[in-house]
């Protein structure tokens, strides 16, 4: 335990029971042994209705099968989700407030790093929300012992044994992880940036739900598209490889085009067995692109797609409080392209289709054109290391760009490459070619204020910012856990980027993350509420944020 203990959580109890809330502070130097565990408290909440406290509780590693130490992410993930079942049973309300509350953020369907629980060489360390007892605002010292010195340590240790009673359960959780990591490293050297893997569940059960829909149609790989590559024990895995270059998803409504997208958007993560998506993987520089109306915008080079504005406006430097369609269209693929995106995923339904395609046979109609569409741009966007995967019900300026062109009837993929460029030929649709220019890197010069920022119903809000921002939006995000670790570096990290180019910055967040962990990204204890973000959704945000400015 820390140095700083100077005395057990039993004694300060005894010492401050029945007085007023705050003496609950007094815990802060206190810890206390519960069996095998090591328990003591980083955070107290200063009132029973206000956020609940923070228990770390560290256990030896040595509880864990040894033969799975060398995949911490994996092991933990899977006592995360065991320990969440457990703390929901044992949680119970033991006075007013939260009082006698115990838990962490539900688990999503991805297998992620989280602040809740950490397998760190020889150790494991949980940090769990408690919620300290009181009747009257007086603390109850005897419920707070058997809160975090019974039922805190029960979870914890049911949890580790989890390990040896469901043993098959975790080995698989391990290899449905090792799996989708082996496939993801061998993606670059065959040329792909995704996979689908043959027998995987895509469609969900419900708009909004995680769950694989009951007796869906398995995804199954057109003969031409298919690749074989090599699971973790040298197996061979088949399925659809999704090439570099420009993809074209067509195809008539509700036939599962956009659902493919889907899971390639969600292939930037590793899924638990039974999601049906355990063998989808994306490169993880995947970002997926829509319009978003009104959103605000901070001098972004926009002019390789938007240019000649009758405003006369500087589409290099483009800033707005109130981005269009288009616009904000625009600025999400460049921000993207700024941020490290090698894999951008589009669908007509949610993008600006004028920034998509336009028919070159009714440009004669308009003398004044201000959009490149990225039908014109593809080419080059992709010679430059950024792939396109584009849904689209079958615009042929699209197809007649493509290098893959995939037709999904009845959720079961066509290659229809060939038929596509003899479409677009019989038209007479050559394939617009435009030259592409990368973003110029932006430097931040100002950054808002953040006080008292927090999170209502996945939007961003502070006291100083003029509108919420929506990470709802980015559907990268996946759980809560995810949305609380982008508040926090926002919080905590965001001054840091003045002065620096946005990528000089996210490399330093990803650096901070890789080395230390969640500690040494927010320079201190964690709490239980942090989940594994990219780079790229840090960037999402902080392009989003009212306030910002920045510089080429």
């Amino acid at each position: 335990m820390p140095g700083r203990c100077r005395e057990s959580i039993e004694s300060v109890l005894r010492r401050i029971d029945g007085r007023g809330y705050k003496a609950y502070r007094d815990l802060l130097s206190a810890c206390s042994r519960a069996g095998i565990l090591g328990v003591r408290l980083s955070r107290v909440q200063g009132d029973p209705f206000a956020p609940p406290s923070v228990a770390v509780v560290e256990a030896p590693a040595g509880r864990l099968p040894p033969e799975l130490l060398g995949y911490p992410v994996p092991l933990a993930d899977w006592l995360y989700r065991r320990l969440w079942l457990h703390l929901k049973r044992l949680s119970t309300r033991m006075g007013e407030g939260h009082s006698g509350f115990l838990g962490v953020p539900r688990p999503g369907p991805v297998i992620i790093r989280r602040s809740a629980v950490e397998v760190l060489g020889d150790r494991v360390v949980f940090r769990v929300w408690v919620g300290l007892p009181s009747r009257g605002r007086r603390i109850l010292g005897g419920a707070a012992r058997e809160l975090l010195l019974e039922r805190l340590p029960r979870a914890i240790l049911e949890a580790l044994d989890d390990t040896e009673r469901h043993r098959g359960e975790l080995e698989e959780h391990v290899y449905a992880w090792r799996l989708q990591e082996a496939l993801r490293s061998q993606l670059g050297g065959r040329g792909l940036v995704a996979f689908v893997g043959d027998g995987s569940v895509l469609p969900r059960r419900c708009g909004g739900c995680e769950e694989p829909l009951p007796g869906a149609v398995p995804f199954e790989s057109p003969p031409s598209l298919r690749v074989e590559l090599e699971g973790p024990r040298g197996e061979p895995v088949s399925g659809m490889g999704v090439r570099r270059g420009v993809t074209v998803i067509a195809g008539s409504a509700f036939h599962g085009k956009s659902t493919l997208l889907e899971a390639l958007a969600s292939g930037v993560w590793d899924h638990v067995p039974g999601d049906g998506r355990e063998r989808v993987v994306s490169v993880r520089e995947a970002m997926y692109v829509r319009a978003e109306d009104g959103r605000f915008v901070s001098c972004v080079d926009v002019s390789p797609m938007i240019h000649d504005l009758p405003s006369g406006a500087d589409t290099g430097c483009f800033s707005t409080s109130d981005a269009s369609g288009a616009t904000s269209t625009a600025a999400s693929i460049q921000e993207a392209v700024e941020a490290g995106a090698r894999l951008l995923l589009l669908d007509e339904d949610t993008a600006a289709t004028n920034i998509l395609y336009s028919d070159e046979r009714a440009e004669a109609l308009t003398r004044w054109h201000t959009v490149t569409p990225l039908a014109s741009l593809a080419r080059s966007l992709a010679e430059r290391g950024v792939s396109l995967v584009i849904v689209s019900s079958g615009s042929l300026p699209l197809l007649a760009v493509a290098d893959t062109v995939i037709v999904m009837e009845g959720y079961r993929a066509r290659d229809a490459t060939g038929e596509a460029k003899r479409l677009a030929g019989i038209h007479g649709v050559e394939p617009p070619v435009a030259e592409y220019r990368p973003p110029r890197p932006r430097r931040i010069v100002k950054v808002p204020k953040l006080e008292k920022a927090k999170l209502r119903a996945g939007r961003l809000e502070a006291r100083g910012l003029p509108a919420s921002v929506d990470l709802r939006l980015d559907p990268h995000l996946v759980e809560e856990s995810q949305f609380n670790t982008i508040l926090a570096v926002l919080s905590r990290r965001l001054g840091g980027a003045v002065g620096k180019s946005l990528g000089e910055w996210l490399g330093q967040i990803e650096a901070s993350l890789a080395s230390g962990g969640f500690r040494g990204l927010l320079g201190g204890e964690p709490g239980p509420g942090l989940g594994e973000a990219r780079a790229l959704d840090v960037a999402f945000a902080v392009n989003r944020l009212p306030g910002l400015e920045a510089r080429h």
